[in-house]
């Protein structure tokens, strides 16, 4: 079985992935842009969505239940597997 981790010249080649602006006319995306200025104020979606391009997204912070920290259990027949010692059951 093949071991993970990054490996020179694995993955997807850059730019391979869709580019859905070379789909679109100047016209398109002007007015996709015009449409957005004059709807964000009545659309949170777009008011995130705009803020989040502009501004960049927040980052998002990862807890557990209730806020606390993240409880990680590794099952018995995997700890056994990679010859490590949990005390999960």
């Amino acid at each position: 079985m093949a071991k993970g981790g990054k490996r020179p010249g694995a993955g997807r080649p850059k730019g391979s992935g869709l580019n859905l602006k070379s789909y679109l006319t100047e016209m398109d995306i002007k007015t996709f842009i015009e449409f957005l200025l004059a709807n964000y104020m009545e659309d949170a979606r777009l008011m995130m969505w705009m803020g989040d391009h502009i501004f960049g997204k927040a980052p998002q912070p990862i807890t557990g239940g209730e806020g606390g920290p993240l409880q990680i259990e590794i099952s018995e027949a995997i700890a056994k597997k990679h010859g490590s010692h949990t005390g999960a059951k």
